[in-house]
């Protein structure tokens, strides 16, 4: 910040994965009343949603919603739906292969604050953070 101009700074950011937001209901279909087929369909948790929104609140942090086990195109019809809803709080979203990915990423974002992930939170150090 150079006199005042607060254009080169960058807002704090939290990872968020979308564990924590969506939750797998698995349902079983039949294909031609003989065959069973099991269909999984995500459903958002508007608690846990609340939550995150107070979290940016309080905190006056972005959040970036991430995955490891949907791709680009999946993430982003998730995305829009919460969009859609009126209940989104992410301002992004980004997909990783793997955590492994991702904690090699986070020394070279000067922004991540931190990562809501509680089934890796300990592979993350210092950015493992937990509500």
């Amino acid at each position: 910040m150079y006199k005042g101009d607060i254009s080169n700074n960058t807002p704090k950011r939290v990872l968020v994965a979308e564990e924590l937001v969506f939750v797998k209901k698995q349902h079983i279909e039949k294909k031609f009343k003989f065959f069973p087929v099991v269909k999984t369909e995500h459903q958002y948790d508007k608690f846990m949603l609340n939550k995150l929104y107070q979290f940016t609140t309080q905190r006056m942090v972005t959040l970036e919603l991430i995955s490891f086990e949907h791709d680009y195109d999946e993430l982003e019809i998730m995305y829009n739906e919460l969009d859609r809803a009126g209940l989104n709080p992410f301002r992004g979203f980004s997909y990783y292969k793997s955590p492994r990915k991702l904690v090699a990423d986070l020394p070279f974002r000067p922004e991540v604050i931190g990562v809501l992930d509680p089934a890796n939170q300990l592979m993350y150090g210092h950015w493992g953070i937990d509500l």
